[in-house]
């Protein structure tokens, strides 16, 4: 294949792997994100109203989001056009919202913004993105005191795999 036309064919792939990802993200509860626990045999992580799991990018700091464009369309940000609510076992007061680059509001826990990953979107509870190593750093399950969540040695989700995409 010349390169022009390999150019052109990564571009439409492209584009239709991104069309792909507009289920991603979980349909909201009316615009407002409340945020609740959930338990597993790892411990207890959080999970919107939904159900649908909730990470954090060890890249995001000082209460920034470096998850953006292709990233984001993997890993969609938690947003909200309102303050974003608790649950009982998650600290309310811990709760927050940032301004993305785009404009729109992400929900922040413990200072940490939160994500979805698109591979765990049509099913609430699913936790494909746990221990991911994706766009430049670590993916992992939030718990109540807004720390990640490691899974224990050779205990690593079914989806996990270290080293895919995100370049």
């Amino acid at each position: 294949m010349r390169p022009l036309h390999a150019a052109v064919a990564g571009a439409i792939g492209l584009v239709f792997v991104l069309a792909g990802c507009g289920g991603a993200r979980p349909s909201s509860d009316g615009g407002s994100a409340t945020l609740k626990l959930t338990g597993s045999a790892g411990g207890q992580f959080l999970v919107d109203a939904g159900g649908h799991t909730l990470y954090l990018f060890e890249k995001d700091e000082g209460g920034e989001s470096y998850c953006n464009g292709a990233c984001a369309a993997v890993w969609p940000p938690l947003e909200t056009d309102s303050t974003p609510a608790a649950s009982a076992g998650v600290d309310r007061s811990a709760l927050g919202t940032i301004k993305r680059d785009d404009g729109d509001l992400q929900v922040t826990y413990h200072g940490h913004p939160l994500y979805y990953y698109a591979a765990d979107a049509s099913t609430p509870g699913k936790t494909k993105g746990e221990d991911l190593e994706q766009f430049g750093a670590g993916w992992y399950l939030v718990d109540g005191a807004g720390k990640r969540i490691e899974p224990e040695s050779g205990t690593k989700s079914p989806g996990s795999k270290s080293g895919g995409g995100g370049y």
